[in-house]
């Protein structure tokens, strides 16, 4: 595919789209991860429908910022960095293991953003869903940081494994392991072709819809769809297909058809409510 847009372009259209005035700062890098995983949703929608997913950046803009339509970590994450590289931010990609606290091998599939800045280093994360952080999170070893609604922590392992763990149920809980190690884009294909392609992926399995506000998420899984607010989860059990349209037009405010929505129903929800 060759780009049509202009790096620039695409930059400054994603900053007036998030109401942002481009600065060099952290204070500007957190106002930006906060905006984007609440005005920009996660989804595995394209990936359950079986869409050809473009990690072309021009493709990825178009779908995120022009058509609201979302995606997941190899789209929002690219389309960060991207914009953060063009702002001047030193940034690099990394590739990072998706656990969920279990001491288990996997294979690299979820992609985040490095960022060095005056010295400090933050995972900026806009694509991690329902446990993602708001704001990037410093890699400074074992310093708890409340960001308001949740708290993270980046420890060490002996083998130089970094843990990305989140505070959850009176306990830390690792998300994603991840190193220094420098990473090229061509090394996101496998893992993106893996991810929306292979029978035993978790997005190809379950739809999975996420938008995450300070102290508010909205979260579907399947025939559930959580609101999470002040401590409190309210969990509400989708039974037919115009309810599921509702949710997915009204709360996440995809533009989706009742015909998409009513498959979506079929295919994730009618087996587990008969």
């Amino acid at each position: 595919m060759t780009n049509s847009l202009s790096l620039q372009y695409m930059t400054n259209a994603y900053l007036t789209d998030l109401e942002l005035s481009a600065s060099t700062d952290i204070e500007f890098v957190r106002e930006l991860q906060s905006k984007h995983v609440s005005r920009y949703i996660f989804n595995s929608l394209a990936v359950v429908l079986g869409q050809d997913i473009s990690l072309e950046v021009e493709a990825i803009f178009k779908k995120i910022v022009e058509n609201k339509r979302g995606g997941y970590c190899f789209e929002h994450n690219k389309l960060v960095l991207n914009v953060l590289s063009e702002l001047g931010f030193d940034v690099r990609l990394l590739m990072a293991k998706v656990i969920n606290n279990r001491d288990v091998d996997v294979a690299r599939t979820h992609r985040v953003t490095l960022l060095n800045l005056a010295g400090d280093d933050y995972i900026v994360d806009t694509g991690f869903g329902h446990f993602g952080a708001r704001f990037p999170v410093k890699l400074a070893l074992g310093v708890e940081q409340d960001q308001g609604d949740a708290v993270y922590r980046i420890v060490q392992n002996a083998q130089n494994d970094y843990f990305y763990q989140i505070f959850k149920d009176d306990a830390f809980f690792t998300l994603y392991t991840f190193n220094l190690n420098y990473y090229s884009e061509a090394e996101c294909l496998p893992a993106h072709f893996y991810s929306h392609k292979s029978p035993d992926a978790i997005f190809v399995n379950n739809m999975v819809v996420c938008r995450k506000f300070y102290n508010d998420i909205f979260s579907l899984r399947n025939s559930d769809f959580f609101r999470i607010s002040n401590d409190e989860t309210i969990t509400t059990v989708i039974t037919n297909p115009k309810h599921l349209h509702q949710i997915l037009t009204e709360i996440f405010e995809l533009d989706l058809d009742p015909a998409i929505a009513g498959f979506l129903f079929s295919k994730f929800i009618a087996n587990d409510l008969a």
